[in-house]
């Protein structure tokens, strides 16, 4: 299924790894032994916060463009989770206003590639 919706994959790719940094960032943040632990929840939400906005969009074109739906509807659905269930989330929220450059940047990089693959064949 990543073969035929590409973007659907990268997003819920995305998504994951957002949820993921999410998940160490509460872990190396509730260590309370070790200083080198806690240095890496910084590392983690920064992941998490540019890295979310370009999955969304990623999800978004998906769920509109691709004929196999299922991948763009679970990367937003694990977006979502991540949101509600998180308390710190709320922290890459501000990202969302962007979404719509995203998108349009999306949409630009899919008619490049694919103009691009026409071009060599």
């Amino acid at each position: 299924m990543p073969k035929r919706a590409p973007v659907g994959a990268a997003g819920l790719t995305g998504l994951t790894i957002v949820a993921a940094c999410f998940l160490a960032f509460r872990v190396f943040l509730s260590s309370h032994g070790t200083a080198f632990l806690r240095q890496w929840s910084v590392p983690s939400i920064i992941i998490a916060y540019f890295l979310f906005c370009p999955a969304v969009a990623c999800g978004l074109y998906s769920l509109l463009f691709e004929s196999p739906k299922a991948m763009g509807l679970a990367g937003l659905a694990i977006g979502l989770l991540t949101v509600v269930v998180v308390r710190e989330s709320v922290i890459i929220l501000d990202g969302l206003l962007l979404l719509p450059f995203w998108f349009l940047a999306t949409i630009g990089l899919v008619k490049f590639l694919r103009w691009r693959g026409m071009k060599i064949t």
